[in-house]
Protein backbone atom coordinates (compact mmCIF):
# COMPACT_ATOMS: atom_id res chain seq x y z
CA UNK A 1 0.00 0.00 0.00
CA UNK A 2 1.38 3.56 -1.06
CA UNK A 3 2.34 5.64 1.79
CA UNK A 4 0.29 8.50 2.08
CA UNK A 5 2.23 11.79 2.60
CA UNK A 6 1.42 14.10 5.32
CA UNK A 7 -0.61 17.99 4.20
CA UNK A 8 2.90 19.47 6.14
CA UNK A 9 5.30 17.41 3.77
CA UNK A 10 6.84 19.76 1.95
CA UNK A 11 6.81 22.66 4.61
CA UNK A 12 8.79 20.24 6.77
CA UNK A 13 11.77 19.03 4.39
CA UNK A 14 11.67 22.85 2.78
CA UNK A 15 12.26 23.56 7.01
CA UNK A 16 14.78 20.49 7.19
CA UNK A 17 16.64 22.24 3.87
CA UNK A 18 17.28 25.76 5.12
CA UNK A 19 18.49 24.38 8.44
CA UNK A 20 20.84 21.92 6.80
CA UNK A 21 22.38 24.58 4.65
CA UNK A 22 23.20 27.13 7.57
CA UNK A 23 25.02 24.07 9.40
CA UNK A 24 26.58 22.62 6.68
CA UNK A 25 27.88 25.89 5.02
CA UNK A 26 29.30 26.43 8.60
CA UNK A 27 30.78 23.49 9.02
CA UNK A 28 31.68 21.89 5.56
CA UNK A 29 29.41 19.29 4.31
CA UNK A 30 32.68 16.64 4.99
CA UNK A 31 32.53 17.23 8.91
CA UNK A 32 28.59 18.14 9.25
CA UNK A 33 26.68 14.27 10.45
CA UNK A 34 23.18 13.81 9.80
CA UNK A 35 22.80 13.71 13.60
CA UNK A 36 24.01 16.91 13.42
CA UNK A 37 21.73 18.27 10.75
CA UNK A 38 18.88 16.33 13.05
CA UNK A 39 20.07 17.85 15.96
CA UNK A 40 19.78 21.24 14.11
CA UNK A 41 16.49 20.86 13.22
CA UNK A 42 15.26 19.70 16.75
CA UNK A 43 14.20 16.04 15.23
CA UNK A 44 15.66 12.30 14.94
CA UNK A 45 18.02 11.28 13.03
CA UNK A 46 15.34 8.12 11.57
CA UNK A 47 12.63 11.15 11.22
CA UNK A 48 15.44 13.28 8.68
CA UNK A 49 15.69 10.00 7.08
CA UNK A 50 12.72 9.86 6.24
CA UNK A 51 13.18 12.62 4.07
CA UNK A 52 16.72 12.21 2.52
CA UNK A 53 17.95 8.87 2.30
CA UNK A 54 21.17 9.71 2.78
CA UNK A 55 23.91 13.08 3.59
CA UNK A 56 24.52 12.87 -0.43
CA UNK A 57 20.65 13.33 -0.74
CA UNK A 58 20.46 16.25 1.21
CA UNK A 59 22.84 17.92 -0.48
CA UNK A 60 21.45 17.28 -3.64
CA UNK A 61 18.32 18.79 -2.80
CA UNK A 62 19.41 21.89 -1.35
CA UNK A 63 21.93 22.76 -4.54
CA UNK A 64 19.89 21.12 -7.00
CA UNK A 65 16.90 23.78 -5.75
CA UNK A 66 18.87 26.24 -5.40
CA UNK A 67 20.55 26.20 -9.02
CA UNK A 68 16.82 25.87 -10.36
CA UNK A 69 15.75 28.55 -8.89
CA UNK A 70 18.52 30.73 -10.03
CA UNK A 71 18.40 29.26 -13.58
CA UNK A 72 14.64 29.77 -13.71
CA UNK A 73 14.60 33.50 -13.03
CA UNK A 74 17.75 33.64 -15.00
CA UNK A 75 15.51 32.23 -17.79
CA UNK A 76 12.92 34.43 -17.36
CA UNK A 77 14.98 37.83 -17.22
CA UNK A 78 16.63 36.84 -20.87
CA UNK A 79 13.32 36.72 -22.44
CA UNK A 80 11.88 40.04 -21.36
CA UNK A 81 11.03 42.47 -24.07
CA UNK A 82 13.52 45.13 -23.16
CA UNK A 83 16.63 46.57 -24.32
CA UNK A 84 19.98 44.34 -23.94
CA UNK A 85 21.91 46.27 -21.36
CA UNK A 86 18.11 47.04 -18.99
CA UNK A 87 18.08 42.81 -18.99
CA UNK A 88 21.64 42.74 -17.93
CA UNK A 89 20.92 44.98 -14.86
CA UNK A 90 17.96 42.41 -13.92
CA UNK A 91 20.37 39.56 -14.70
CA UNK A 92 22.91 40.76 -12.23
CA UNK A 93 20.33 42.17 -9.64
CA UNK A 94 18.57 38.72 -9.80
CA UNK A 95 21.56 36.13 -9.49
CA UNK A 96 22.83 39.10 -6.59
CA UNK A 97 19.68 39.08 -4.74
CA UNK A 98 19.37 35.17 -4.68
CA UNK A 99 22.81 34.54 -3.64
CA UNK A 100 22.62 36.88 -0.75
CA UNK A 101 19.91 35.73 0.03
CA UNK A 102 20.25 32.23 -0.22
CA UNK A 103 24.36 32.32 1.29
CA UNK A 104 24.47 28.92 2.53
CA UNK A 105 23.24 27.38 -0.06
CA UNK A 106 25.59 29.45 -2.38
CA UNK A 107 28.47 28.23 -0.12
CA UNK A 108 27.68 24.77 -0.56
CA UNK A 109 27.16 24.57 -4.56
CA UNK A 110 30.78 26.42 -4.60
CA UNK A 111 32.42 24.21 -1.81
CA UNK A 112 30.53 20.45 -2.26
CA UNK A 113 29.28 19.48 -5.64
CA UNK A 114 32.50 16.91 -5.21
CA UNK A 115 30.98 15.12 -2.71
CA UNK A 116 28.04 14.18 -4.93
CA UNK A 117 27.51 10.91 -6.90
CA UNK A 118 28.56 11.61 -10.58
CA UNK A 119 25.20 11.44 -12.30
CA UNK A 120 24.37 14.40 -9.27
CA UNK A 121 27.28 16.16 -10.03
CA UNK A 122 27.15 16.31 -13.87
CA UNK A 123 23.39 17.16 -13.48
CA UNK A 124 24.15 20.34 -11.34
CA UNK A 125 27.52 21.01 -13.80
CA UNK A 126 24.59 21.27 -16.91
CA UNK A 127 22.45 24.08 -15.26
CA UNK A 128 25.20 25.76 -14.69
CA UNK A 129 26.64 25.29 -18.23
CA UNK A 130 22.89 26.50 -19.43
CA UNK A 131 22.94 29.77 -16.89
CA UNK A 132 26.46 30.50 -18.60
CA UNK A 133 25.05 30.23 -22.21
CA UNK A 134 22.12 32.45 -20.85
CA UNK A 135 24.95 34.77 -20.35
CA UNK A 136 27.27 34.87 -23.10
CA UNK A 137 24.10 34.99 -25.67
CA UNK A 138 23.14 38.61 -23.72
CA UNK A 139 26.86 39.99 -23.84
CA UNK A 140 26.72 39.34 -27.20
CA UNK A 141 23.64 41.75 -27.76
CA UNK A 142 25.19 43.75 -25.97
CA UNK A 143 28.61 44.12 -27.74
CA UNK A 144 28.24 41.81 -30.63
CA UNK A 145 31.48 42.80 -32.69
CA UNK A 146 33.68 41.11 -29.62
CA UNK A 147 31.80 38.45 -28.96
CA UNK A 148 32.28 37.65 -32.63
CA UNK A 149 35.61 35.54 -31.71
CA UNK A 150 34.77 32.25 -30.39
CA UNK A 151 37.54 32.22 -27.72
CA UNK A 152 35.85 35.07 -25.90
CA UNK A 153 32.30 34.11 -25.26
CA UNK A 154 32.61 31.12 -22.30
CA UNK A 155 35.89 33.94 -20.65
CA UNK A 156 33.65 36.94 -20.59
CA UNK A 157 30.33 35.16 -19.13
CA UNK A 158 33.03 32.98 -16.51
CA UNK A 159 34.80 36.36 -15.20
CA UNK A 160 31.64 38.32 -14.46
CA UNK A 161 30.07 34.75 -12.74
CA UNK A 162 33.47 34.59 -11.05
CA UNK A 163 33.40 37.90 -9.29
CA UNK A 164 29.96 37.69 -8.28
CA UNK A 165 30.54 33.87 -6.95
CA UNK A 166 33.41 35.02 -4.95
CA UNK A 167 31.80 37.98 -3.71
CA UNK A 168 29.60 35.59 -1.44
CA UNK A 169 33.21 34.54 0.31
CA UNK A 170 32.73 37.78 1.84
CA UNK A 171 29.95 40.01 1.37
CA UNK A 172 26.97 39.93 3.74
CA UNK A 173 23.90 41.25 3.15
CA UNK A 174 23.26 43.36 6.34
CA UNK A 175 26.24 45.12 5.62
CA UNK A 176 26.78 48.50 4.36
CA UNK A 177 25.97 48.30 0.93
CA UNK A 178 22.67 46.67 0.22
CA UNK A 179 22.37 43.55 -2.15
CA UNK A 180 20.38 45.61 -5.01
CA UNK A 181 23.05 48.66 -4.51
CA UNK A 182 25.87 45.80 -4.91
CA UNK A 183 24.36 44.20 -7.84
CA UNK A 184 24.13 48.09 -9.32
CA UNK A 185 27.87 48.65 -8.81
CA UNK A 186 28.86 45.24 -10.15
CA UNK A 187 26.36 46.03 -13.46
CA UNK A 188 28.08 49.34 -14.11
CA UNK A 189 31.30 48.29 -13.58
CA UNK A 190 31.34 45.07 -15.63
CA UNK A 191 29.31 46.80 -18.37
CA UNK A 192 31.05 50.08 -18.87
CA UNK A 193 34.49 48.79 -19.50
CA UNK A 194 33.08 45.90 -21.21
CA UNK A 195 31.22 48.00 -23.66
CA UNK A 196 34.33 49.76 -24.79
CA UNK A 197 36.95 46.77 -25.09
CA UNK A 198 37.60 46.00 -28.39
CA UNK A 199 39.55 43.02 -29.79
CA UNK A 200 43.04 42.94 -29.80
CA UNK A 201 45.02 42.48 -33.34
CA UNK A 202 47.38 39.46 -32.95
CA UNK A 203 46.46 38.74 -29.06
CA UNK A 204 45.85 34.43 -29.65
CA UNK A 205 46.37 32.60 -26.81
CA UNK A 206 49.46 31.09 -25.42
CA UNK A 207 49.30 26.92 -26.18
CA UNK A 208 47.62 24.96 -23.72
CA UNK A 209 45.66 28.14 -22.15
CA UNK A 210 41.88 27.92 -22.34
CA UNK A 211 38.54 28.06 -20.84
Amino acid sequence: MTRVRAHDYDDKRNAILGKAATLIARKGFDVATMMDVAQACGTSKSHLYHYFPSKEDLLYAIVHEHITQQAADLARIIHLPLPAEERFGLFIDSFVQGAARSRDEHIMLMNDLKFLPRGQREHVRKLEVEMTSLLEGLLREINPQLMSQQKLETPYALLLYGMMIWTFTWYRRNGSIAPAELAQRISDLFINGFRGAQLLPGAEPAAGAGF
